[in-house]
């Protein structure tokens, strides 16, 4: 299947939505009991044993025609808006998602889709949160605290219920990554799903770059002077020897503001932003098996290298020895 071929494959009628462009209501797809709510919740909660038979991802195509009722589900779940426009209410907002963006949704959320025309093509790309995407998000948190910050964002951060509405029309590498997954998911042999598992990792990081770009047009727009993902990414940068001061500085901000502003927004101190870039850089630094322990603390700004060992311990739960011979290992592994 190319993406010509998905293209006319998305836009044909399947059976539920041939009985739904006369009758205008909602047709269940599976028993029946997927939209039924629980005990005294007047709310149906999608479970997860409806679509996760053939491993963790499950991509479908929303059915045209007919609202679907307010519900949530226990997964995570992405809208991409392959064609045409979808209203919907989100957690008591109404949300127009336009052709070529991403709709985030986190469990829990409360929503409920208004009928889409003929040339609205929604797709549901649903994820299991407890495997595939928690490895992912894990390798993206020991890339730097631009990128925890931002998995942070796209995850969890410390409560459910969340969405996120990525502005990502103009993305076309996006497009591409979404439009070849659907073909393999579609047009399936044997591999397909290990292909499938393969790309979502590239679509999420795709994610995190629009994501980067909408939180800086964000907040420059807010209040005219750095964005919260520079202020990180002078951090990651200047971690050896930058200060509150001197970051203050660098932005235009009082120093105690700012340090208020990191703690809101990152839920991490400003020294705990700079602890957490350099355990990063260390790790890094002890993929090269010539570079001795007592370099790598100086090198990341540490004067006392007993110190740093008993920094990495806490951070890693291990000493920097053992997390090197732990990296060696799972590298011979793989």
């Amino acid at each position: 299947m190319d993406h010509f071929q998905l293209d006319q494959y998305l836009r044909q009628l399947d059976s539920i939505e041939q009985i739904q462009v006369i009758t205008r209501s909602n047709v269940n797809e599976f028993d029946g009991k997927e939209l039924k709510a629980e005990n005294s919740s007047t709310v149906p909660r999608m479970k997860e044993e409806y679509f996760f038979d053939q491993g963790p991802i499950f991509i479908s195509k929303h059915h045209r025609f007919a609202p679907m009722p307010l519900h949530n589900h226990t997964f995570l779940e992405l809208n991409y808006m392959f064609s045409g426009q979808c209203k919907q209410e989100i957690n008591g907002n109404l949300v127009q998602i336009s052709q070529g963006q991403v709709c985030m949704l986190d469990k829990d959320v409360l929503h409920r889709i208004y009928p889409l025309g003929e040339n609205d093509i929604l797709i549901n790309i649903i994820i299991k949160k407890d495997s595939l995407l928690s490895r992912l998000l894990s390798r993206l948190n020991r890339t730097g605290i631009v990128s925890s910050f931002l998995s942070n964002a796209l995850s969890e951060n410390q409560s459910h219920d969340r969405y996120v509405l990525f502005h990502s029309e103009n993305r076309l590498q996006l497009h591409n990554l979404i439009k070849d997954m659907m073909c393999e998911y579609f047009d399936a042999d044997d591999l397909s799903m290990d292909m499938v598992g393969y790309y979502i990792p590239l679509v999420f990081t795709e994610l995190m770059r629009v994501y980067r770009t909408d939180k800086n047009f964000e907040l420059n727009h807010t209040n005219g002077q750095g964005s919260i993902i520079d202020i990180l990414h002078y951090i990651e940068q200047n971690f050896r020897d930058c200060t509150l001061t001197g970051l203050a500085e660098a932005f235009g901000f009082n120093a105690n503001y700012l340090g208020n502003m990191l703690k809101e927004r990152t839920g991490q101190t400003f020294l705990a932003l700079i602890q957490t870039q350099r355990m990063v850089q260390a790790v890094h630094l002890l993929k090269d098996p010539d570079k001795k322990i007592d370099e790598i603390a100086y090198e990341i700004g540490y004067e006392s290298p007993g110190f740093f060992y008993r920094k990495f311990k806490d951070y890693y739960g291990q000493t920097p020895n053992r997390y090197r011979k732990s990296m060696e290992t799972e590298k011979v592994m793989s």
